[in-house]
């Protein structure tokens, strides 16, 4: 069934690169006219049959950190895109895992005044389709644990704790970690406790720090939310989160929901983990293991930094614009993240329309640039 939203469409997002691996590009557009569509770079050439409107498209096949302009032909015109592949990090291939971030299972409104509504909705709401198609693109990439990373529901309540574990056991034979963000503890709808488990799975909501191990990879998940408030904390679980990874025989990726702050105080909506807590965490993280990366949602928004050789990443939201999953490829001699937007169709018109958020400013704000949502990392000689 076709959206029909509150107000008409706002202006579909252009066709561009929006995700470079080391053999493939991500291409996105919010609209091109019905027909086919031929996609070339250098020797390689693919057509398509495009049905209109919003869609996606990966061309793979191609070379590591190579330069290509990339041509799209299609009924409207021609298009020539310029990107390039990542390096691939030393030694094979070992593993993927991905991540996923605010949900928010049960919302149904978007935007600053909450005005953003689909008025004629699906049988299933926005948030569980788009949660729904990242996990399942993120698997069929090949990831084979799936990190949930906080504002898993957007109110805690019975009937949105009850909805994620219906979303959670579509993926019964996925290894998942899962964290509370500070939608999942918040009090503004109810005052129940947070579940132990969700879905017949009985997939545990983290309230500690957890870890399993994959090959070349630990991958740890801590909880940072604080009940009734939406800045987070290491308070709890920092010193543990240091341990876990220290005492790993490889590499690590570090998983929690709130961002960290880079200033003493927040320069943008909304807060996260005080630079007071999050410096002296980054230092000892890297003394007791040189390789880490360390992922966060939270912010809605995708960026990348490093701290004194730790890096560290944001994703976006699965539920509004962009749309995003993370994937992380796991070398012998390093990782490579990659931030891909959601390609299911049900999923991208509300990611589409969802870009008119803050008067249009979301639209800029949200998507971060793409070396800081793809991007590789070689971990250090001593590792």
């Amino acid at each position: 069934m076709p959206v029909r939203l509150a107000r008409p469409p706002f202006t579909p997002s252009a066709l561009q690169v929006w995700a470079v691996e080391d053999t493939s590009i991500q291409l996105t557009w919010g609209s091109l006219p019905a027909g086919p569509i031929r996609v070339s770079a250098q020797d390689r050439t693919v057509e398509i049959e495009h049905t209109g409107g919003p869609g996606e498209f990966t061309l793979s096949g191609l070379s590591p950190a190579t330069d290509y302009r990339v041509h799209v032909d299609h009924r409207a015109g021609t298009r020539t895109l310029e990107a390039r592949t990542l390096a691939t990090p030393p030694g094979a291939l070992l593993s993927r895992v991905a991540t996923v971030s605010d949900l928010h299972i049960g919302s149904r409104r978007w935007g600053f005044l909450k005005t953003m509504v689909e008025t004629e909705p699906f049988d299933t709401p926005f948030p569980v389709r788009c949660a729904r198609a990242a996990i399942g693109e993120a698997i069929a990439w090949g990831a084979e644990l799936i990190m949930i990373k906080g504002d898993a529901v957007n109110h805690r309540s019975p009937h949105n704790f009850a909805e994620l574990g219906r979303l959670v056991d579509l993926f019964p034979d996925t290894p998942m970690l899962l964290v509370p963000g500070n939608h999942d503890v918040d009090f503004q709808h109810s005052t129940m406790e947070l579940p132990a488990t969700v879905g017949e799975r009985a997939l545990p909501f983290t309230t500690t720090v957890v870890h399993l191990d994959v090959p070349g990879l630990r991958v740890i998940a801590g909880d940072t939310s604080i009940p009734g408030q939406g800045p987070g904390t290491l308070a709890r679980t920092g010193e543990a989160m240091i341990q876990t990874a220290a005492e790993a025989d490889r590499p690590a990726l570090v998983g929690v929901h709130h961002h960290f702050d880079r200033l003493s105080r927040p320069t943008h909506w909304p807060p996260g983990i005080p630079k007071a807590e999050a410096k002296p965490f980054f230092d000892d993280l890297r003394r007791g293991n040189p390789d880490v990366l360390v992922t966060s949602g939270h912010s809605h928004r995708n960026r990348a930094r490093r701290h004194q050789g730790v890096a560290v990443t944001e994703v976006a939201s699965t539920r509004d614009w962009p749309g995003v999953w993370a994937g992380y490829a796991v070398h012998e001699g390093g990782i490579r993240q990659v931030v891909r937007r959601v390609a299911a169709a049900d999923a991208v018109v509300w990611h589409e329309y969802s870009r008119g958020a803050v008067l249009g400013a979301w639209e800029h704000w949200a998507p971060g640039p793409l070396a800081q949502r793809s991007l590789a990392i070689n971990w250090s000689t001593d590792s």
